[in-house]
């Protein structure tokens, strides 16, 4: 079992690397046995097409991702801890991963049945749908303003992942090296969440 799961490994992150250097159309199954230290045949017997392995390989990565940040959460954190530590996931989830992500939200927007059928097959329903009605909590109870949660939650998200998705692009306009494009992300963690905080909290009597 353990051999199998480390075999496992080595094709998907193998797999991760090709796909991102390659692109899905010009990947290559040989390729990826090569960089897996696998023959061909054995990587058929994982993933038995190109297909089935982009699918497990994008789902992981965002499966991943969720697991993280839903860790993070407690239902005894406020509404402040709450916003906070999702803020700092997504940052540091997306930051940690955004070659990879970048790449497979760009081939996904091709190919949108797989990514429907990906999207269908994650586990965010537990995760998203706790927020949200917690977001719906905060806000009959009067601390957050009249905001829709799922409105709430999309800036959140928006606010912390674009800047990550959008690198090549703001590189490009603001003419930012790698180390101070990093350190752009570094120093938007505290910027987002208070900006967030300001605009939803109702001020305290």
């Amino acid at each position: 079992m353990d051999s199998k799961i480390g075999a496992e490994e080595r094709i998907m992150q193998a797999a991760i690397a090709v796909f991102c250097l390659r692109g899905y159309d010009g990947a290559r199954m040989q390729e990826i046995a090569d960089s897996a230290d696998i023959s061909k045949a054995s990587l058929h017997y994982y993933f038995r097409s190109k297909e089935n392995l982009f699918r497990k390989t994008v789902r992981e990565l965002f499966s991943s991702i969720i697991r993280n940040i839903r860790s993070r959460i407690s239902e005894d954190d406020s509404i402040e801890e709450v916003i906070g530590k999702l803020v700092n996931g997504y940052v540091d989830m997306f930051t940690a991963h955004r070659r990879q992500a970048f790449y497979f939200l760009t081939e996904l927007m091709k190919h949108e049945e797989v990514l429907s059928e990906i999207m269908a097959g994650l586990d965010t329903s537990a995760f998203t749908g706790g927020i949200l009605e917690r977001f719906r909590k905060e806000r009959e109870a009067g601390t957050i303003i009249d905001i829709e949660p799922v409105d709430l939650l999309i800036n959140i998200i928006g606010m912390s992942v674009f800047p990550i998705m959008a690198e090549p692009m703001l590189k490009r306009a603001l003419n930012l090296s790698e180390a101070e494009f990093s350190n752009l992300l570094a120093k938007r963690k505290p910027i987002v969440i208070n900006f967030v905080l300001a605009a939803v909290l109702r001020d305290k009597p």
